[in-house]
């Protein structure tokens, strides 16, 4: 066991090691008009990359800019995800020098970009979207997702809810309405009673407290209909009796399954998510179970308090109550008129106030 152990000890240092110890590719060349945004990877079916493509097209047209992006660890699909994620710029190699603006979303990098913005003078730019540091235990790696904070000259806050030093642009999250609406006939039964986002593979979504919420409401009710998507592994891991949908292979199916759900379970403990805004604009109430740690991400009406149980009651006694798309409908207008949630339509706008007012 004692080998076992300090194999895994050594990778872990390994590991940390590797990500810590990365280097910018740079290049002699001079660039200084274009807007230079560094990525650490690219990676399918990620709501966080889509976000950032999302604040990086329109805070370049803010501030009238053409766009060049930079991905640290580079692989075969990057062309294809960039076209995915709708990301609006040209794919460079290597980092010229001289460049005015940068754009991070990576804290891997954060010592690096302190070293280039000294010797360029060139201002930095964070999107911030989660306490970066809650993802890993206390460690090296700890240290350095916190640390990022403490060298850009402003943040860009996915989410007006992180308390952050200096120059913030706290955005809202911007809901696509074309995509995510309710049933166009509102009869139309929704058949999943309960559907849980379950990703093992992030840590943060508490797969296996999924696994026993849904265990404990089929023992209190059988006869629901429980499923769970999100991720092609569930179904190898999960014993409770649910229906698997897996990865969903587009945002219009992942919409269309929201639209045919009563209630939607998501769990984030290192930031509020957009999943939660998206449920409720397909008519399917969002429920999140919450710790108080961080009083900063509390969504009201959509965070449950408490453990298994009290959340088991929560979901059952809105399965028991009346017109839950009335509910969402509600619930969306209030964090609409809160300025926490916006219409993408208006996104690339508000980016534009948001970041006049730092003055970047």
């Amino acid at each position: 066991m004692s080998i076992i152990k300090n194999l895994y000890y050594a990778l872990e240092y390994k590991r940390t090691a590797r990500t810590l110890s990365q280097r910018i590719r740079q290049s002699r060349e001079s660039s200084s008009d274009a807007m230079l945004v560094v990525i650490d990877r690219l990676e399918a079916r990620s709501g966080g990359l889509r976000n950032v493509g999302r604040i990086v097209n329109a805070l370049a047209v803010s501030l009238k800019r053409k766009t060049s992006i930079y991905i640290q660890n580079s692989g075969k699909q990057d062309a294809a995800l960039i076209k995915e994620y709708q990301f609006e710029g040209e794919l460079i190699d290597h980092v010229p020098e001289g460049v005015e603006i940068i754009v991070s979303s990576t804290w891997a990098l954060s010592e690096e970009l302190k070293n280039y913005v000294r010797k360029n003078h060139s201002k930095w730019i964070h999107i911030i979207q989660d306490y970066d540091e809650l993802f890993f235990p206390v460690s090296t790696k700890y240290f350095y997702a916190a640390n990022v904070k403490s060298g850009p000259d402003a943040f860009i806050s996915s989410g007006k809810w992180m308390t952050l030093p200096g120059r913030v642009a706290g955005l809202p999250f911007p809901v696509d309405s074309q995509i995510y609406h309710e049933l166009t006939k509102p009869n139309v039964e929704r058949e999943v009673d309960v559907l849980f986002f379950h990703k093992p593979e992030l840590p943060r979504r508490c797969a296996f407290l999924c696994e026993q919420i849904a265990e404990q409401l089929l023992t209190n009710r059988p006869s629901l209909r429980i499923a769970f998507y999100g991720s092609n592994l569930s179904k190898h891991l999960v014993s409770a009796k649910v229906e698997h949908f897996g990865a969903v292979p587009s945002i219009q199916e992942l919409a269309d399954l929201y639209r045919r759900s009563k209630i939607g379970i998501s769990s984030n403990l290192t930031n509020p998510s957009l999943i939660p805004f998206e449920l409720a604009a397909c008519g399917c109430l969002p429920l999140s179970p919450y710790l108080n740690s961080h009083p900063e991400f509390h969504l009201p009406e959509i965070h449950v308090n408490g453990g298994i149980d009290e959340i088991v009651k929560k979901i059952l006694s809105e399965l028991d109550s009346e017109n839950l798309p009335g509910k969402c409908r509600k619930l969306s207008e209030w964090y609409l008129a809160e300025g926490y949630i916006c219409d993408r339509s208006s996104f690339a706008d508000i980016v534009g106030r948001e970041i006049s007012a730092i003055k970047i």
